[in-house]
């Protein structure tokens, strides 16, 4: 994103929402990604400025700045910020003399508390993922012990565990301000990213800068692996996929040229939807294409998809509406005449089944949710958004209910010609699940019943060899 676009972004939610939220958002950035409890406790928290005087940040900018287009939602109620958003934010908290670098070391302060409990998760992904915010937190408190940290976790990564080198290596890039003194890791983290991406030629070039004798190199303090001259210059492979699933956040990254297991195309021995790791629903996107798909075969033209009218959208959202809905949007998006940003929209019976696993198992900090084939956003009729105050008088003239306090960001179509498609969501499923398994037929009758659920669950995540 360009630093003049970044800079009209914020100049634009200073002038909407005030200087007082802007100053929680600051206050937010700090954390690599934050969740609804997180930034509620740094409102909490840091009401006044470091000389003690009341800044009066009003309760309602907590949900104001989830949906305010700053934060991306990259998973279930974990919402990440573009770096360099991330960086002018805390600049203009550390030029401000009422914070300065005293604030930047409060804060990280309380991040170290705050992830503690996280760190003794028995959940990995979650302790994963706490640890990050904890180099983030020590990087400016303890910049040394940070860079450490940081650099035995890639090279740990390099030897036993690839697939982590690109996220630990995306944390160094994050941190290179607050790091700046330690340049070898720097370097250090960029050979890793070049290496794991297929860049061989790129990476020996950033890894000689630091090869002292072998295949060592000393990095901020600790005596670290680097990948041999012929791991540098063989051949390529073909390119693969590589997921990574924290508490929520999941990257997916087109590899290349690092000889690394190949992501194997859908078959019965990809992972279910009972194991998947960590709390996002992205990851079944490959199941939840073929049950878009076979949706449309069960109750033909059922969904319509979003994506050409203006609208902004995060990775997770599916872009479909039943055609009554689609039509009445675009009619309130031509006469607001800016883009609409869309954090949720379809949802899939796969999507609701993980949410339902979640709170089931009270993971993911998810204590309620609606069991598959009974949420609104599998109807088509359903969207959240930011901005719900501006876009209200334009999608209620077009039949679009908000959902109330209860839930700011949701709106529902109300408008006629409409049905509700949630038992042929099931259907398809079943239908899907038969076409695959003619050994352990379930019955075609579109209820949610036991037989589904444990189907569902056992699912690949990717989807199944056969569509039709």
């Amino acid at each position: 994103m360009k630093t003049e676009t970044i800079q009209r972004q914020i100049k634009s939610f200073k002038k909407r929402f005030g200087e007082a939220h802007l100053l929680l958002a600051c206050h937010a950035a700090l954390p690599l990604a934050i969740t609804p409890d997180l930034l509620y406790c740094i409102w909490t928290n840091f009401q006044q400025d470091v000389k003690g005087r009341g800044i009066d940040i009003p309760w309602v900018a907590v949900t104001d700045l989830l949906f305010s287009g700053l934060w991306e939602e990259v998973g279930l109620e974990i919402y990440e910020m573009d770096a360099t958003i991330r960086e002018m934010l805390l600049n203009y908290l550390k030029d401000n003399h009422n914070f300065g670098e005293q604030r930047i070391k409060e804060l990280s302060e309380f991040l170290l508390v705050y992830i503690q409990p996280q760190l003794e998760s028995d959940d990995p992904d979650i302790q994963e993922f706490a640890k990050a915010q904890r180099w983030t937190a020590q990087a400016y408190l303890q910049p040394k012990a940070s860079a450490k940290g940081l650099g035995l976790a890639l090279s740990r990564a390099y030897q036993h565990d690839r697939d982590d080198l690109i996220r630990i290596a995306a944390v160094v890039e994050t941190l290179a301000e607050p790091l700046s003194k330690f340049k070898k890791l720097l370097i250090y983290g960029r050979g890793m990213t070049r290496f794991a991406r297929g860049d061989l030629q790129g990476a020996k070039a950033e890894f000689d800068k630091i090869r002292r004798w072998g295949n060592h190199a000393h990095v901020a303090g600790v005596r670290l692996l680097l990948p041999k001259n012929q791991e540098l210059t063989r051949e390529k492979p073909k390119s693969f996929r590589v997921y990574w699933v924290t508490s929520g956040i999941v990257i997916l990254v087109l590899v290349g040229g690092v000889n690394w297991v190949q992501s194997p195309p859908p078959d019965s021995t990809s992972i279910k939807v009972k194991d998947m790791p960590g709390c996002s629903t992205l990851p079944v996107r490959g199941l939840d294409q073929q049950l878009i798909n076979r949706l449309n075969v069960v109750a033909p033209n059922s969904l319509v998809s979003f994506a050409d009218l203006n609208v902004d959208m995060g990775p997770a959202v599916w872009p479909y509406l039943q055609l009554p809905a689609k039509q009445a949007l675009q009619q309130a998006i031509d006469e607001r005449g800016i883009p609409l940003v869309v954090n949720s929209a379809y949802r899939t019976i796969a999507q609701q089944l993980v949410l339902w696993n979640h709170a089931s198992n009270r993971r993911c900090g998810i204590s309620t949710a609606a069991p598959p084939g009974e949420s609104n956003h599998q109807t088509g009729l359903a969207l959240d958004i930011s901005d719900y105050q501006g876009w209200q008088p334009f999608l209620e003239k077009h039949d679009w209910q908000w959902d109330g306090p209860k839930d700011r960001p949701h709106f529902d179509y109300v408008g006629d010609n409409i049905i509700d498609i949630r038992d042929y969501s099931v259907l398809a499923f079943q239908q899907l699940w038969n076409l695959n398994n003619p050994t352990d037929r379930i019955k075609q009758n579109g209820m949610f019943d036991a037989e589904t659920e444990l189907r569902l669950n056992n699912s690949p995540i990717d989807g199944f060899p056969k569509e039709s």
